[in-house]
């Protein structure tokens, strides 16, 4: 059974022919049991020499010879391991284990000249002088290696705060007391770092591919921008705006909400959020490859991996970019040049809220799709950087149709859903040619 001899059945498919897959350390997707063959997987989880595909009991699942698919069963999850990465780190427990017996030799050998030369009162100075100086090389390894993780100033990460403590680094806890530094460990950081990030590009690459040959779009007018599906309250003064130049002009279009920046507009009419909402669904029912839209949030898609990437682009140059550009200049709002769009999914029985954090942004718009909910509301406690702001609490309900705008920084989560399910449409605004 080939892919592309399966696609018209594919209009059928529900949800409950999905699998979760798992690659360690390369992220995870959900695949409809129809394209798990083994030549796809190889491609989208770009496995070198092969692949290996083990259930939740650590067993593993082997190819049908008759139709090449693996007989995964639906709704369960599955990890997917590379047979070379698998080699790789079968080397380096070989080398780990080395590395430890060499090292318990040296201690001997260094307990019996420490014993000889226990007397001596150079030695006793040198070693001294020497837990001073490795000392000092710890801190500034740890210095370094923060100021590495952590430039909130000019990339801020998606990292989840805990409301108690935080003030401390997520991607940094560093213990200066009980750490153990490897000097050479930012180099071999940095090198895996890129390879993570190049095999992490091949994979999207591969998913984009498919999905583009593969998914027959259900609304094909949406997936380019027109001012038509604006609603009036949002392109009228845009319109004003570019024959005045007058930023007062441009702002009729927003409502502020509070003192730190955050503004409520409406971008789109109902019926395009409908459309988008329906054309979400049918994609997600072909069982075609679909990706975690962040790291915090399970269940959603990526609208650039489906055919978006142009529209939010002519969306964030020609309209959004007005906005940010007078708003938050000091937030690089005037030179965005970049986005992430996605739709996050909220439901009883899925992920019902969100953690408190702030965004891998410098501008975030949040769109609230629909559909039938109550509960969800989403509240904000001051931006990252601004401690003055930290007792800050607002809280918003969602509105279908309705739109917030604020920096990236501002940190935020939502409420637990109470019924019902909510979809919103997430765009992160970015400043990437620097």
């Amino acid at each position: 059974m080939s892919i592309s001899n399966t696609i018209n059945s594919l209009a059928a498919t529900t949800l409950s022919n999905e699998v979760h897959l798992v690659s360690l350390g390369y992220g995870e997707l959900r695949l409809a049991t129809q394209y798990c063959e083994r030549k796809t997987l190889e491609d989208l989880f770009q496995t070198e020499d092969g692949l290996i595909i083990v259930d939740s009991e650590g067993e593993e699942i082997f190819v049908d010879p008759k139709t090449n698919l693996y007989p995964l069963e639906p709704e369960n999850t599955y990890t997917v391991i590379s047979e070379k990465d698998l080699e790789s780190d079968t080397e380096d427990n070989d080398l780990d284990e080395e590395e430890e017996e060499e090292e318990d030799v040296d201690d001997e050998e260094d307990e019996d000249d420490r014993e000889d030369e226990h007397e001596t009162t150079t030695t006793t100075t040198t070693h001294s002088h020497g837990h001073q100086e490795g000392s000092q090389l710890k801190e500034e390894t740890c210095a370094h290696t923060h100021s590495s993780c952590c430039q909130h100033n000019d990339n801020h990460s998606s990292c989840a705060h805990d409301e108690e403590s935080e003030q401390n680094h997520p991607c940094c806890p560093h213990d200066h007391d009980n750490e153990e530094v490897v000097l050479n460990e930012p180099q071999h950081n940095h090198t895996l770092n890129n390879q993570v990030y190049f095999k992490l590009l091949r994979m999207r690459e591969a998913r984009v591919e498919m999905i583009s040959r593969l998914y027959k779009r259900l609304h094909p007018e949406i997936f380019t921008l027109s001012e038509e599906f604006f609603e009036n309250d949002f392109i009228e003064p845009i319109r004003q705006y570019r024959k005045t130049k007058q930023e007062k002009d441009l702002l009729k279009a927003l409502n502020k909400l509070t003192d730190t920046d955050i503004y409520q507009f409406k971008i789109f009419k109902l019926d395009f959020c409908k459309k988008l909402l329906e054309e979400i669904e049918n994609f997600k029912n072909t069982g075609l490859p679909i990706a975690r839209p962040n790291s915090m949030n399970n269940y959603g898609v990526v609208l650039d991996e489906i055919g978006f990437t142009q529209f939010f682009t002519d969306l964030r140059q020609n309209y959004l970019c007005l906005f940010t550009s007078i708003l938050y200049k000091q937030y690089y709002g005037d030179c965005i040049d970049g986005h992430h769009a996605f739709v996050v999914q909220y439901k009883m029985d899925k992920d019902k809220e969100l953690a408190f954090h702030y965004d891998e942004s410098d501008v975030t718009v949040n769109l609230c799709l629909g559909s039938e909910f109550t509960g969800g509301s989403l509240y904000f406690k001051g931006i990252l950087d601004q401690p003055e702001t930290h007792s800050e609490y607002f809280e918003f309900q969602h509105q279908v149709g309705s739109a917030l705008i604020h920096i990236g920084t501002h940190r935020h989560g939502a409420r637990g859903l109470e019924s019902g399910s909510r979809t919103n449409l997430i765009l992160w605004l970015r400043r990437i040619g620097y």
